[in-house]
């Protein structure tokens, strides 16, 4: 078994009147921490962004390698409301990149005329959660006074390293129904972007596909499908995806797929993103998936533990993420009380040296974005 030392947890950002979850972590050019997580009202029962509209993007940032971090602020600003789980990323030149998925919601009589008019929107009904198949007799029994549309897939650009987001893009999502993914862009060997994301039209998600940037995230090409699993979600369902390039040219892709098998699933390009293989069911037991290649040249996947014992694990693999060394399954948590948990990110900031940011519940009963160092041997 590798040599692991689980090092100390740290607290990045906890409110005892807010619902604190969901981080994506980067490092900037200059070597500051930088996490972004989602911020709402403290529910009960708790409430995840597909279904409250008061989440944000907030951000916290740390000069001391995550000893200590700055009170969060909103990003990219105020109005951008009703937001699902953020991404965050540096490029090489210094550019933080900020993905987000964007709901519309409407107070119900709003929502009510929007619908006559022709727009989409769903409907949250007891024993049916999410819909759009509903009639008009169906409002009054509306779980919530607020009912969902959709609003779009956002790339924000910061130039001063995620203090402001001065650069605004909208993705063209061609016949898609939008999408969404909990990590950020991948910055490839050619110099392109790469966003890989999953149609978010809960509880039916068809297709996961990929767009790319070659300038830096300013302008994106029209989606390429990566996974189209047809429109029976018996047997899988995927979601959240997240992409690394292994190789120059050669993409991975992990997949969640929680409702079904409760494993992980990848698929593979070898040709920079234009094709892709049938996906396979990993090994790693978790969800969702966050891939990073490390400085050694081995690729490691973080995952969260929505069963007992509830945590945050990761996997290494020595070939590229064909195979995964779960026999030596790194557990970086494994004392976290409940399934209100997971999405982790990591950063290797030295050689071997890595901090893994996800969220969890406190003795307390507050959740909220934590940090756990780990060292590999």
């Amino acid at each position: 078994m590798p040599k692991v030392h689980i090092g100390k947890t740290v607290i990045i950002h906890k409110d005892p009147f807010a619902y604190i979850s969901h981080p994506s972590i980067t490092i900037t050019k200059r070597g500051e921490w930088v996490a972004a997580f989602n911020h709402s009202r403290r529910r009960e029962p708790r409430q995840h962004p597909p279904t409250d509209p008061l989440f944000r993007t907030i951000i916290a940032r740390s000069k001391d390698q995550g000893e200590t971090w700055s009170d969060p602020y909103f990003a990219p600003d105020f109005d951008y409301y009703g937001t699902e789980c953020p991404g965050i990323e540096t490029l090489k030149d210094g550019t933080v990149v900020l993905t987000q998925f964007r709901f519309a919601w409407y107070p119900l009589a709003v929502a009510r005329k929007r619908r006559a008019a022709g727009e989409l929107i769903s409907l949250h009904l007891h024993r049916r959660g999410w819909t759009e198949d509903f009639t008009d007799a169906d409002w009054e029994s509306s779980r919530f006074t607020w009912a969902r549309g959709y609003h779009g897939v956002y790339v924000h650009l910061s130039e001063d390293e995620g203090y402001s987001f001065d650069t605004t893009v909208k993705l063209d999502t061609d016949r898609f129904r939008d999408g969404y993914s909990r990590t950020g862009v991948e910055e490839l060997s050619d110099g392109r972007l790469a966003y890989v994301v999953t149609e978010h039209h809960p509880p039916h998600s068809q297709y996961t596909y990929i767009v790319f940037s070659q300038d830096r995230g300013r302008t994106w090409s029209k989606p390429t499908v990566v996974v189209d699993q047809g429109p029976d979600m018996s047997k899988r369902q995927f979601s959240e995806p997240d992409v690394l390039e292994v190789n120059p040219g050669e993409l991975l892709c992990i997949l969640r797929d929680s409702k079904k098998t409760g494993y992980l699933h990848s698929t593979r390009s070898l040709d920079g993103g234009a094709t892709w293989t049938p996906t396979e069911q990993t090994t790693m037991f978790g969800h969702p998936g966050h891939l990073l290649k490390l400085s050694d040249g081995r690729i490691l996947c973080t995952y969260g533990r929505r069963e007992a014992p509830f945590g945050i694990r990761a996997a290494l693999s020595e070939d590229g993420g064909r195979t995964w060394l779960v026999d030596d399954e790194i557990v970086i948590r494994a004392d976290l009380p409940n399934g209100d948990l997971g999405y982790p990110t990591t950063i290797e900031y030295a050689p071997g040296r890595l901090f893994v940011c996800y969220y969890g519940q406190e003795p307390d009963g507050v959740t909220c974005v934590q940090g756990t160092y780990v060292e590999l041997g």
